[in-house]
């Protein structure tokens, strides 16, 4: 993270103009050690994200070839169950493993929402 342009500029204020004056808590040294605080902090965020997306992209490498593994099973199973027919529920199985499973989202309506039936006046008033 970058220390923003108008807190660099009170920084560098101190550090030129008022490097001399000292408030409370406040003055050149205590901003830099702050900003340097800062620039620290977000060194070490830059480095966890970089080890986080080596990390996402070795797990979704594991999940590909684990994907390819399961793909190459439930083949060898297929054959063998073909040279077993006599095992009824394990081609069943087969079956459901091979049946890709479609996730179900709530369907949209599309078109305008229907207008409430709204009386502009009332049945007293039109009797009258």
């Amino acid at each position: 993270m970058e220390i923003p342009d108008d807190i660099r500029a009170v920084i560098d204020l101190f550090e030129k103009q008022l490097n001399k004056v000292a408030f409370p808590d406040i003055d050149a040294a205590a901003l830099r050690r702050q900003a340097d605080e800062l620039s620290a902090d977000a060194a070490k965020v830059a480095h966890a994200r970089a080890a986080l997306e080596a990390a996402l992209l070795a797990s979704e490498a594991r999940l590909s070839a684990l994907r390819e593994t399961a793909r190459r099973a439930t083949a060898y199973a297929r054959v063998y169950s073909d040279a077993h027919p006599e095992k009824a529920a394990l081609a069943e199985a087969i079956n459901a493993i091979d049946t890709p499973k479609v996730p179900q989202s709530p369907v949209k309506k599309r078109g305008r929402p229907r207008k409430e039936n709204i009386e502009l006046f009332s049945v007293a008033e039109s009797a009258a």
